[in-house]
């Protein structure tokens, strides 16, 4: 396991769960922009601030289905698709009521698209969709809506239908009643050549996630059977530095099925929020020092590392659509973080109705 940390030093794993620094080995060093080069863009570095600003206004008190709403008026976003599985209907019109209060204007796709990840990435482009949002995806379908996509993407619903979109309580019980379905099921010696972004696989494999069983699968589950279905070897996790004991759960359970991982955490590579041009007042904790998050270098170490398939796990609004949007590797989000709601977006919805 290679872990992409704070201080922009490279750790290997050596058995046993210790983690030995390497510097020497360090991927940030040589050649690896600098934080100015790498949000020298105005969409990156507006992405940057504004996700800064809403995290600084809202944190622990508004839930991410707030906290994205505000995010798209202060990008001065107006149209918002919505991009769902046909099973995620309800919740995706709950969504657009909500964001219609806002004054903003989402765009459902009909029922006729639903189950066409493609076809609604190429609806919301015909509409000049702003901001589109993953309002509740398959894995699969995921992978291939972003890919698609050509508007900033966010998530908002980690679609989980045995945990009832709550997909983080997977990690919370792996060792317990979810245990048998986490465990053993992708050895690497049975996976497939890689096909990475093969739309036909792709699709199969929605297919394969959708048949009727007893009892439906987690969101992590499904997300190593698509992993493994695809061939891939190599996962890359993205993560949120409050989420780092969730990485190192989910780094022990993707190493035990067979899969090499390279992680990389949102603060690595940071600098004082100042040096981004994030004044005193817009931070978390006015007066003291913060570092602002870096989600162009995590998707750049992943990238460099060529990781096979990517997984975001827990990144703040605005900063997932900057990982997503720069990653070169099929990937989806794991897990959406929401501070208010333990990372269970879906509750705003029903709260707000």
């Amino acid at each position: 396991m290679t872990v992409h940390c704070a201080d922009c030093t490279a750790f290997i794993c050596r058995g046993e769960g210790k983690l030995e620094a390497t510097p020497e080995f360090c991927p940030m060093r040589g050649d690896f922009p600098e934080f100015k080069e790498l949000y020298s863009e105005r969409e990156g570095r507006d992405l940057l601030i504004r996700s800064a600003a809403v995290e600084a206004q809202g944190y622990c008190r508004w839930t991410r289905l707030r906290e994205l709403g505000e995010f798209a008026r202060l990008m001065g976003f107006q149209r918002v698709g919505l991009a769902h599985c046909p099973d995620m209907a309800l919740e995706a019109q709950r969504v657009a009521v909500f964001f219609q209060e806002l004054k903003l204007e989402p765009t459902l796709p009909p029922p006729s698209k639903a189950g066409d990840p493609l076809g609604q990435a190429d609806l919301f482009a015909d509409e000049g969709t702003d901001l589109n949002l993953i309002a509740g995806m398959c894995v699969s379908h995921e992978v291939l809506f972003l890919r698609a996509t050509q508007a900033p993407t966010a998530s908002l619903i980690a679609r989980d239908t045995r945990l009832h979109h709550n997909p983080v309580a997977a990690l919370y019980t792996s060792r317990g009643y979810l245990k048998d379905e986490l465990f053993g099921h992708w050895p690497s010696e049975k996976r497939p050549p890689y096909q990475g972004w093969e739309t036909d696989t792709l699709a199969q494999l929605a297919c394969d996630a959708a048949e009727e069983r007893p009892i439906p699968s987690s969101r992590l589950a499904e997300t190593m059977a698509v992993a493994h279905g695809l061939g891939a070897q190599h996962i890359g996790v993205s993560f949120c530095v409050g989420f780092r004991e969730e990485a190192k759960i989910l780094t022990c359970l993707l190493e035990t099925n067979g899969f090499r991982v390279s992680s990389a955490c949102c603060k690595t590579g940071a600098v004082p929020k100042e040096e981004a041009g994030i004044e005193d007042a817009g931070k978390v904790r006015p007066g003291r020092v913060e570092m602002v998050c870096n989600p162009l270098a995590q998707a750049e170490l992943l990238n460099r590392d060529e990781v096979e398939f990517a997984l975001v796990l827990g990144q703040c609004v605005g900063h997932d659509a900057a990982t997503l949007g720069h990653l070169e590797a099929p990937a989806i989000c794991l897990v959406a973080k929401d501070r208010v709601l333990a990372h269970n977006t879906v509750a705003a919805l029903y709260h707000h109705a």
